[in-house]
């Protein structure tokens, strides 16, 4: 059987301001009108963080709803399953009567072990989702909560637990397992766009008032024991991880570079085979994603950007600019933002410091109340926010002016 392994699209996101709906929609067309007529899938797998915000604007979840359209109507099932970035709740409100058209989702700690059942002549494939579960908050004896310790292991060790407990005992045929999940697995290499999974209970800050990032929200491999494949979400960059001999885990990684780390990934959708014998590392083939446009970094001279920009064939790639100058002068953004048109991020070097103008540009583009909230909390802490304060100062303020619009209306 053939599976498409998928992940974090975070529709919504922008990328230091710019907007990334041209990306994603050039993703989704290639990838529901090539990827899928191409390969003839069993099954799509899309391992959470399909928003990039709890509360995702009309027009992305428009897109969304469109794309899954588009995906039905090929006839291929897909399995989705809510990420730290995805609100559970609005992403699986609705979509229980779903399963019978092909489109499952899997939101809710009650849908554990509901599985979407492929059945071949010589095996049988039982697909779960584990969606994101927040170990503060979800963990308990409440009926919608796992009677498990608050941290990220715990929980996910008990979701596999009630998953194998619920295969079937006996059958005329043998059985093959696939879960989906979203979690940031110990052996995993991070890039800086990803948000950090809270520990539950266990974080802490260090002397400075930050949060220590040392094995946090970290699960480990081995609680997937005896699972075929595991098709993983939230870290970035595709990537096996190689410290467990008791299945396949697999990150597919972001479709779409969200950050300058990213640079060099080789971004992918992953065709797996299942076989009646499992999933051989070899039967996991990476597709490569066309994207709409490179990322650059450049260190040099301002008066050599300037002159190799005449005949720099790139000039669309998203750049991070890095001036070798002492000083600058005025206007110096809006002559390189000609220059090249995607340019995100760019800074020269001031003495030992540099000096970052990617979130606050003088008056070069509109600036938002989040780009004023982070602008102010450098100044007050006196060290840039963490991505994962950048990304709660975007959901605090998307909030407000959600809720403000309300009031207006």
């Amino acid at each position: 059987m053939r599976i498409l392994h998928t992940s974090d699209w975070h529709l919504g996101r922008k990328l230091h301001g710019e907007s990334l709906s041209g990306a994603h929609q050039r993703f989704l067309d290639w990838f529901i009108g090539e990827v899928i007529p191409d390969q003839s899938p069993n099954l799509i797998v899309v391992s959470g963080d399909i928003y990039d915000r709890g509360i995702p604007p009309t027009e992305v979840i428009e897109l969304f709803e469109y794309s899954l359209e588009r995906i039905q109507a090929t006839g291929t099932p897909i399995l989705i399953t809510s990420g730290n970035h995805d609100s559970s709740v609005r992403l699986g409100s609705n979509t229980r009567w779903l399963d019978r058209v092909g489109l499952h989702f899997r939101t809710r700690i009650s849908e554990l072990t509901k599985p979407v059942i492929l059945q071949g002549e010589d095996f049988d494939l039982y697909s779960y989702g584990i969606p994101y579960i927040e170990p503060d908050v979800d963990t308990g004896l409440g009926p919608n909560q796992l009677n498990a310790k608050n941290n990220h292991t715990s929980v996910l060790a008990e979701s596999v637990r009630l998953i194998k407990e619920s295969l079937p005992r006996s059958g005329n045929k043998p059985i093959r397992t696939l879960v989906a999940s979203h979690a940031f697995v110990r052996g995993g290499i991070q890039s800086a766009s990803e948000r950090s999974l809270r520990l539950g209970g266990e974080s802490k800050l260090d002397e400075n008032g930050k949060l220590q990032v040392g094995g946090l929200g970290e699960a480990d491999p081995e609680l997937f024991a005896g699972i075929d494949y595991v098709a993983m979400g939230h870290l970035h960059g595709a990537q096996p991880i190689r410290e467990t001999k008791s299945s396949t885990i697999q990150y597919s990684g972001s479709p779409i570079p969200f950050s300058f780390s990213e640079k060099d990934h080789e971004k992918q959708v992953l065709l797996v085979t299942v076989s009646k014998d499992g999933v051989d590392r070899k039967n996991i083939v990476p597709i490569p994603v066309p994207q709409q446009r490179k990322m650059r970094v450049i260190e040099d001279t301002l008066e050599n950007v300037i002159r190799n920009s005449e005949k720099d064939p790139n000039r669309e790639d998203w750049m991070h600019i890095i001036l070798q100058e002492q000083s600058v002068p005025a206007g110096v953004y809006d002559d390189l933002k000609r220059r090249y048109p995607h340019l995100l991020k760019w800074e020269y070097k001031r003495g030992e410091r540099t000096s970052i103008y990617a979130e606050i540009s003088d008056g070069t583009r509109r600036i938002t109340p989040s780009d004023i909230t982070k602008h102010f909390y450098e100044k007050v802490r006196g060290v840039a926010p963490s991505e994962e304060t950048k990304s709660l100062i975007d959901d605090c303020c998307e909030s407000v002016q959600l809720g403000l619009s309300q009031v207006h209306k």
